[in-house]
């Protein structure tokens, strides 16, 4: 019996470590490994999708479908989890008047076309002008605009409750620094200290279960009906063709580069399947290949395929579960506030070093020119949005004093809009750069489009 299950599941392989995507381990260690993907992934499936006010359940069920169906396509281990690039124009919907969850499907879709075209484009002409359009340092001041946009949305919650804040905030610092590098508890800094935090405010009769209690044990998939509004398209596809396509081409060579085979020529059926994978998680959160999970690959020596199906497996069954998603929407504001207030830094940071790792030449002056000008824009977005949600309803007829600064206020808080279209701050700083880049290095981009043949 034992020998016809292992055919069924087909192990070829008795090895535990450099173990290759296309052999099989024996089931119980590849389910060992599986669950390993699954609790590293889980941290930007959680938090990802309370900082969009979207349901982590679904976020869950479809980053396994989505990583199904991308191992399936490719053959490229990896695990799809939650894009936080997305999370500046996707909360900006779902905390405005106008928007919906519809919406935000119908964005989520359009930007998988925009990468499914993309890898079409690469398919023709290969993928070196990509670098060419969108140069490190573009991509750079994008990352740092993606953590720093966000600091007001963490300052906010932290604010609801500032000693919950502090005592998450530390212990995500601790456990990021104080364990050793590689360890379980050094890799989830950010999930770690959001269970922690929501231990203590357990204790501290903070956390209202009532919505815990009510929900059933097992539910069913919740999909929604897509929505496609251009308030929302434009600004999922600029984020797209910025942050998530360099993010996206980082992971297949840095993979590439775990594993020890070359996955860059797959590159256009990496961005195909990817944008497949975007588009099938319409009711969920967009999703793209998780760079956290190429640190379990480095750490465990173990790509094999089966791996990531099982992973995959096992995250549409946690959708199922009608108790996950009220208890993750029970956490109290301040314990996302201190996490968030940590990991929007990291993620700032993570662009500042970019800009070192990638070697930009500071002292070029087109490079000095884009990074002082997105710089420039990314603070003047970070005050507008951070002034949209306070000073847009208030009626300055209703003032008795101070009607001049408030209208000053309002209309600084009006500056990033085309007609009555409100530009997300990350889509403003993005587009700044990639205007900048074709105006100041026109000749090496014609160049590029001349001999497409080099870029392939």
């Amino acid at each position: 019996m034992i020998e016809f299950l292992k055919g069924i599941w087909g192990q070829n392989t008795s090895k535990t470590v450099e173990v290759m995507p296309e052999e099989t381990m024996g089931f119980w260690r590849s389910l060992w490994q599986a669950f390993q993907h699954l609790l590293t992934a889980s941290g930007a499936n959680i938090v990802g999708p309370v900082l969009m006010h979207l349901d982590p359940s679904m976020a869950l069920f479809t980053s396994g479908i989505g990583t199904i169906v991308y191992s399936a396509i490719t053959g490229v281990p990896a695990y799809m989890g939650t894009s936080f690039s997305y999370i500046a124009p996707i909360s900006f919907v779902m905390t405005s008047s106008w928007g919906n969850q519809g919406m935000v499907g119908g964005g989520i879709i359009a930007a998988g076309l925009t990468t499914i075209v993309v890898g079409l484009l690469v398919r023709l002409i290969g993928w070196r002008w990509i670098n060419i359009l969108m140069p490190p340092s573009i991509l750079a001041m994008v990352v740092i605009s993606i953590g720093l946009l966000l600091a007001p949305v963490a300052w906010g919650e932290a604010a609801n409750n500032p000693l919950l804040a502090l005592i998450t905030f530390t212990l995500g610092v601790i456990f990021a620094t104080k364990f050793r590098s590689g360890s379980v508890i050094s890799a989830l800094p950010i999930l770690l200290s959001i269970a922690t935090g929501y231990l203590v405010a357990l204790v501290l009769g903070q956390v209202n279960l009532k919505d815990v209690y009510a929900a059933p044990f097992f539910v069913l998939p919740r999909f929604i009906m897509p929505v496609f509004d251009m308030r929302v398209v434009v600004p999922m596809i600029l984020v797209t063709v910025t942050a998530v396509l360099m993010e996206h081409l980082g992971h297949l060579k840095g993979t590439s580069s775990i594993v020890g085979q070359d996955f860059i020529p797959r590159t256009s059926k990496s961005l195909i399947a990817d944008g497949i994978s975007n588009m099938l998680s319409w009711s969920g959160t967009p999703s793209v290949t998780y760079g956290e999970n190429m640190g379990v690959f480095a750490i465990t020596r173990v790509f094999s395929l089966k791996v990531m199906y099982l992973a995959g497996i096992l995250a549409v069954l946690a959708g199922f579960l009608g108790k996950l998603s009220p208890i993750i929407l029970s956490i109290p504001q301040g314990v996302l506030g201190g996490a968030t207030c940590l990991l929007f830094g990291l993620i700032a940071w993570a662009g500042f070093n970019l800009l070192q790792s990638e070697k930009v030449d500071m002292g070029h002056k087109n490079n000095q020119i884009m990074v002082a000008s997105m710089g420039t824009m990314m603070i003047v977005a970070i005050i507008v949005e951070y002034l949209r949600p306070i000073v847009s309803g208030i009626d300055l007829s209703s003032l008795s004093g101070g009607k001049d600064a408030m209208a000053t206020l309002q209309g600084f808080a009006g500056t990033l809009t085309v007609g009555s279209f409100a530009i997300p701050g990350l889509v403003a700083v993005s587009l700044l750069g990639i205007v900048l880049n074709l105006i100041l290095n026109w000749q090496e981009i014609v160049t590029a489009v001349k001999n497409p043949a080099e870029g392939k």
